[in-house]
């Protein structure tokens, strides 16, 4: 996957504004090749090319509209994340530390805007991170006090003392490519899936769906988000994603599926979970908040898919 470049979406929305390479890069104080450059890299990212040439004009294609609204969103938060980091107080003594457990199947995207939220929102203390896997980890986590809260999706924990709060049902989709050639002359026709190790456990959703599908699936387990998408590229088969991260993953948006198969479980449940005892604590409030503004930001500024104009069938392996 290739991370969203804030400074070139910056250029995107000048280009956007001034409709020609040479004023984008006046009104930036740039060269014209390194606003090229920018453009060049978001249409690597989207798989569009962004703006077409009308009279002497560079005009945007309609992927290139959703860019923009989704763009100035982005932006308009990550400046606003710097102003207040700048104007918060500093402390002068030794800051504490808030450990958060979070799930890897909320996708990069999302992670990078929650832990710089939470920087951002709590100045005073240090936020460490640490990848957390199904509910039972999490409940043990928090009882040892490895971590303060944990942020999962489909997590259940049935421990005295932990409590829970929903937080967001996120839609689950699928995205789809042709299995890899392999020279294999035994070929196996059951599909190959490629799950995160969340969605691996055998309490997750995910899992509990495949162990009833008829004939079996192949799986291959990837220990990361961006593990999980060079084993889908490079062999095929189908993975499961929040939809929201869609628009972020190389290829993702022409692979989309819209026509899930029964039973799938087509929405993840977003969880908040912390020891009962802090409740009440200001810095769990924060966090609360925080988490809330970026899983409902973050899925309404996402790009509209493409895809979802038009049914894609299932991909079956073979």
């Amino acid at each position: 996957m290739r991370h969203i470049d804030f400074k070139a979406l910056d250029v995107f929305l000048h280009v956007m504004r001034h409709g020609s390479i040479g004023n984008a890069a006046a009104a930036l104080g740039m060269r014209a090749p390194t606003v090229v450059y920018a453009i060049r890299k978001l249409r690597e990212v989207t798989g569009d090319e962004l703006f077409l040439e009308r009279r002497g004009n560079l005009v945007p294609t309609a992927r290139g509209l959703k860019l923009e609204k989704a763009a100035s969103g982005m932006l308009q938060s990550w400046h606003g994340l710097i102003e207040h980091n700048r104007q918060a107080p500093r402390e002068t003594g030794p800051r504490q530390t808030m450990r958060i457990g979070l799930s890897m199947a909320l996708g990069d995207p999302a992670l990078t805007q929650i832990l710089a939220r939470l920087s951002a929102a709590l100045p005073e203390r240090q936020i460490v991170s640490s990848v957390l896997e199904n509910g039972r980890q999490v409940g043990q986590a928090l009882r040892k006090g490895l971590i303060d809260c944990a942020v999962t999706v489909d997590g259940v924990v049935s421990l005295d003392g932990i409590a829970a709060e929903h937080m967001l049902m996120a839609q689950r989709c699928l995205i789809g490519l042709p299995l890899a050639e392999t020279g294999n002359e035994d070929h196996d026709p059951r599909e190959h899936w490629t799950l995160l190790s969340d969605d691996a456990d055998p309490d997750s959703a995910v899992r509990r769906y495949l162990a009833n599908t008829t004939g079996g699936v192949r799986l291959t387990v990837a220990p990361s988000w961006n593990g999980q998408l060079a084993l889908w590229r490079s062999r095929g088969g189908l993975t499961p994603v929040l939809k929201f991260n869609v628009p972020w993953i190389d290829g993702a948006s022409a692979a989309y599926i819209t026509e899930v198969p029964h039973g799938f479980p087509a929405w993840g449940n977003v969880s908040l979970f912390y020891l009962a005892g802090c409740a009440e604590a200001p810095w769990l409030a924060t966090v609360r908040r925080e988490l809330l503004t970026v899983l409902r930001g973050i899925a309404a500024a996402t790009m509209p898919l493409p895809a979802n104009d038009a049914l894609l069938p299932l991909l079956r392996a073979g």
